[in-house]
């Protein structure tokens, strides 16, 4: 459906929004058939992925998705202070951050996603369009989205009903208007209708202009990879893209593994003769025994007369899953994933070095995920703002937003612990402390050990005092 009506827009852009949005769909057709592919990478595990085929995915697009979208909001604290205002968007917000997980994960894995507040019974609501359900008219000189076309369907019995919401942000005023389609089938977008038609729709205003802004009323959360797909495309790009070719050829292993355990399957080879055969002279075997006895030609199984014969071949399993594990890790690295993610953590043959610069590149990763996810929140708060202001929903007052990331994640656990024990050490943090989050000591234990510590310390003060004194006299 996305490839359909992205090819309608394109013929209809102009007459469909009137001139003043007359531009051209900033999609290429490069960033098209990589959307697509991230698509089928991430749902099915790819083109390559199908009965024909006979290959099984191992869902590591899925899988590299989820990985960074867990490290990204594991401790995500996101709390707006200030006024009564704040409180209000505070309240509102934290509904939406409660799913923000799988949201990221998406956007993770198609390139970027679209946060877009509206007022809903006298609440702030957030709609997030992934990445093949809005379509980019402009981008400004930086490179930030201030124009799309957002679509929406619903599927009735009698047909499907689409929604096109066009945003367009210029010279501090946002102009937005709604479009409703009514088609049979999917084969097309079908004919105009009024928005009242559909109830979910009937209170949006065809048309509004919202003026003295400084940015656009959406957040495009965008995934910070260099676009290799489209140098020139201002898009996200998905983070198992630079990985793509080597998680066809780990489904592709996964599937010679597979037939490397079909294959050697225990069997007994038996001659026909010493088959009992059905009427229809078909070979009758016992269904317990049918994936163990296959019958041969009369005659197959030599001249020495030998009726029966073990096929137990040896497997080259360990083969296979080397190679594979080998892929794994190649897909790690392209990923910007830490060794031992995907991979068998007991197999990293790597020295300590190449060990510690792979959690520090997945840290590094997961960092840039965070500042732009950041981003787009703070452009998100503000949209919410502006919106509760519209429509009178909490009095005026200021607001900021605070994050609290847990930098734990984002550093190096040994160069995180040796910090602390410096700062022990210059008496800039406790002992007992020092022990609880780095040494797994209760506080009551840690209590106990610091209290010895001092009493040992106070009692070789006192030994090397009383030797001086003794020398002394």
């Amino acid at each position: 459906m996305f490839e359909k009506l992205l090819q309608w827009l394109r013929s209809r852009l102009d007459t469909l929004f009137g001139g003043a949005a007359g531009r051209e769909i900033a999609l290429s057709g490069k960033m098209e058939n990589a959307l697509s592919l991230w698509v089928q990478m991430y749902e099915k595990g790819g083109p390559w992925c199908t009965p024909e085929s006979g290959l099984h995915s191992l869902g590591i697009a899925g899988a590299v998705a989820g990985e960074f979208a867990r490290l990204v909001t594991m401790e995500l604290a996101v709390t707006v202070t200030g006024s009564q205002r704040a409180a209000y968007l505070n309240t509102q917000l934290q509904a939406f951050l409660a799913g923000l997980a799988p949201r990221v994960e998406l956007a993770c894995a198609l390139g970027g996603i679209v946060f877009k507040p509206y007022v809903s019974g006298g609440r702030l609501v957030v709609d997030v369009t992934q990445a093949d359900c809005f379509f980019p008219t402009t981008f400004d000189t930086t490179g930030r989205l201030t124009g799309a076309i957002f679509s929406e369907q619903i599927k009735r019995r009698n047909g499907i009903y689409t929604r096109l919401e066009h945003h367009e942000f210029t010279g501090g005023t946002e102009t937005v208007e709604n479009r409703a389609f009514f088609s049979a089938t999917t084969a097309s977008l079908g004919s105009e209708i009024p928005l009242t038609d559909v109830p979910e729709w009937a209170d949006i205003a065809p048309t509004a202009t919202i003026q003295g802004i400084d940015r656009p009323l959406f957040a495009y959360f965008r995934i910070p990879l260099a676009n290799r797909e489209d140098r020139h495309s201002p898009l996200g790009m998905s983070v198992f893209a630079p990985a793509a070719a080597t998680i066809r050829d780990a489904d592709e292993q996964y599937g010679r593994l597979l037939w490397e355990y079909e294959g050697g399957e225990l069997a007994i080879d038996v001659d026909a003769a010493a088959i009992r055969q059905n009427p229809d002279g078909s070979v009758a075997l016992p269904k317990r025994e049918q994936r163990l006895f296959r019958a041969q030609v009369n005659g197959s199984m030599g001249a020495g007369g030998t009726l029966y014969q073990a096929y137990a071949p040896a497997l080259r399993d360990e083969s296979y899953r080397k190679g594979l594990d080998a892929m794994l890790k190649r897909i790690e690295f392209q990923c910007g994933l830490a060794y031992g993610t995907l991979s068998d953590p007991q197999s990293v043959e790597k020295t300590a070095e190449e060990v510690r610069a792979s959690k520090q590149r997945s840290y590094a990763a997961v960092k840039a995920i965070q500042t732009a996810l950041q981003s787009a929140l703070d452009n998100l708060v503000y949209a919410m703002d502006t919106y509760a202001t519209l429509y009178s929903l909490a009095p005026p007052g200021a607001y900021q937003a605070a994050y609290d990331w847990d930098d734990s994640i984002l550093n190096d656990p040994a160069q995180r612990k040796a910090m602390y024990w410096d700062y022990v050490q210059a008496g800039k943090f406790p002992f007992a402390r020092y022990l609880v989050e780095f040494e797994g000591y209760s506080e009551a234990e840690a209590a106990q050990v610091t209290a010895e510590a001092a009493a040992e310390s106070r009692s070789d003060e006192a030994l090397t005092f009383g030797s001086f004194g003794a020398g002394g006299a």
